[in-house]
């Protein structure tokens, strides 16, 4: 978790670096602004951790981790309403190759298998520009997932469920603007989901799921300016 963290955070510390330099308005290619719509892709690797409690106790039935190349595609808006400062809504759509399995001695002779094939998100963004083709931003909203779980005995499947979740985000970005219409960010997100109660088609109740999802995504908009 740390390393992704930190990858997120060099990669916005040498996005900004240039800022500086592009200050000097001889060395500044020229801007149209931040003002426009966007659509565009991402690549990058998540991370996710999931917690599986008994309804009634609590207590902790099963623990899967997993980590992941994870990719899609965007699109939003954005809005310089004043020389430093953007804002914007931005909707994201991922794949993700989340995937884990477990045991334990309250699952007994089972095997707990859990994947997440995409995740959702739907965010405002906050932005500053220390330079004109230069955004750092925040960003926060809504977020979804699929989750498919099923239960193996012997190598063989028994049972299975699908199930989607609800919740929120919050990240943290920079932004390089190249020209009026091709930028580059790059990016963290931090995605967790609300609890939810899984009961397997044969009555196999195994408990309240919560799960979160990081990510560490680089990606490309074109600008329909």
């Amino acid at each position: 978790m740390r390393l992704g963290v930190t990858a997120a955070l060099a990669a916005a510390t040498a996005f900004a670096i240039p800022a500086a330099h592009a200050a000097d308005p001889g060395m500044m290619p020229a801007s149209a602004g931040w003002t426009s719509c966007y659509v565009g892709g991402n690549l990058g690797g998540a991370w996710s951790h999931t917690n599986v409690n008994d309804e009634v106790s609590g207590y902790l039935i099963a623990s899967l981790d997993a980590d992941a190349v994870v990719g899609g595609g965007q699109i939003g808006c954005d809005y310089q309403f004043a020389p430093q400062w953007v804002v914007g809504i931005q909707g994201m759509i991922d794949a993700t190759g989340l995937q884990a399995d477990t045991t334990s001695d309250a699952l007994g002779p089972l095997t707990l298998h859990g994947a997440i094939p995409w995740v959702g998100t739907l965010t405002g963004r906050f932005g500053y520009l220390p330079a004109p083709d230069w955004m750092i931003y925040a960003k926060g909203g809504l977020a979804w997932n699929q989750t498919n779980s099923s239960l193996t005995y012997l190598g063989s499947t028994i049972d299975a469920v699908s199930f989607g979740q609800t919740g929120w985000t919050a990240g943290i970005g920079a932004e390089w603007k190249h020209d009026p219409h091709w930028s580059f960010f790059a990016e963290y997100d931090y995605m967790g989901f609300s609890p939810t109660t899984v009961t397997f088609a044969n009555a196999h109740q195994i408990g309240t799921v919560n799960q979160n999802v990081q990510a560490v995504l680089f990606g490309v908009n074109f600008h329909l300016n």
